[in-house]
């Protein structure tokens, strides 16, 4: 056996040990992906919904890798139930961490989907960032939002303060309610206070005696 491979296969047994590279990568995922969560719930807190404080993880993973400074997750699933015993799922098809010099996780295939009694609440994005150091996460849209009791949202570049449980866009958002439809130019909530603001091009069209389908 080639002394190249001697060093492969040493450095996959080191990868493998306690404290190990694996399980730095494993330890940064139970808080990475959780963080991808809030921005997907939030916009179901803005409808709004349950509030969804309180969670139990649990992470499924597929598989997770790291070459030189690189992270790598893929296939998270994340399973739990809100404070009123409804059962949710939110899933990150992958977690990538270029180098340790950029404190940037770029996440992808985002999706969350809440069990209510009306029916399923559910919220897709295709990407993300997250900004380690600045605790601050940004959901690319298109950001899709629909549930089974008549609310709906669509929206771009949903950006989340961690520290702040703030949540934000300066861009166009439209969507419905059980009353009709809006649109506004950007909006801003607050996840502790529960307040949502919209400013600029505020529109509420309402719909007479609408019903859910």
């Amino acid at each position: 056996m080639s002394e190249l491979a001697d060093r492969q296969r040493e450095a996959r047994r080191r990868a493998m040990l306690p404290g190990g590279p694996r399980d730095a990568v494993i330890a940064a995922a139970k808080w990475v992906l959780p963080l991808a969560s809030v921005a997907l719930f939030a916009v179901l807190v803005i409808l709004p919904m349950t509030a969804t404080q309180e969670f139990s993880f649990l992470l499924s993973k597929d598989s997770a890798a790291r070459a030189g400074e690189r992270m790598r997750m893929q296939e998270a699933t994340y399973r739990g139930e809100t404070a009123n015993g409804e059962s949710f799922e939110i899933v990150a098809e992958s977690g990538v961490q270029k180098t340790s010099a950029v404190p940037v996780v770029m996440l992808s295939g985002l999706s969350a989907r809440l069990d209510q009694q009306q029916g399923p609440a559910t919220v897709t994005a295709p990407a993300g960032e997250f900004f380690i150091e600045e605790n601050r996460l940004v959901v690319d849209g298109p950001v899709i939002a629909r549930s089974a009791s008549g609310f709906s949202l669509d929206g771009n570049a949903i950006e989340v303060d961690i520290n702040k449980n703030q949540v934000r866009t300066s861009e166009p958002v439209s969507g419905t309610l059980p009353m009709g439809q809006f649109s506004a130019n950007a909006f801003a909530a607050d996840l502790q206070g529960r307040t949502v603001s919209m400013t600029g091009g505020v529109k509420l069209r309402i719909t007479p005696n609408r019903t859910v389908g």
